[in-house]
């Protein structure tokens, strides 16, 4: 009994690292429109401050976008993004990676 407890408590601390943020309607301005290779992209500024609870707010400021992921949008709009972070666990990949989703003009 005593080496289940000690597993099931190992489990939750290596587990317990990781971490999840999201907002709803981060507000980012298009300023820019570039290609890579095949690839349209919009070039992102954020509007504003980062939300508070960000588990990485720098990375809110800048990003890029696919063009398709935002129809309709040209150059000067102003998108609403659902943003996400996740951060690794401590026994994986501990970055923050930073997604936008569901961007539609504001």
């Amino acid at each position: 009994m005593r080496k289940l407890a000690i597993a099931v408590l190992a489990c939750l601390l290596l587990t317990g690292c990781a971490a999840n943020w999201q907002a709803q309607e981060v507000r980012y301005k298009i300023v820019s429109q570039e290609s890579q290779s095949s690839s349209e992209f919009f070039k992102l500024e954020l509007v504003g401050d980062a939300p508070k609870g960000a588990l990485k707010p720098e990375d809110l400021k800048n990003r890029s976008l696919l063009t398709f992921r935002a129809e309709g949008a040209q150059v000067g709009d102003e998108l609403l993004c659902v943003v996400e972070q996740k951060k690794g666990s401590a026994v994986g990949d501990s970055n923050v990676v930073t997604s936008l989703q569901s961007c539609k003009k504001a």
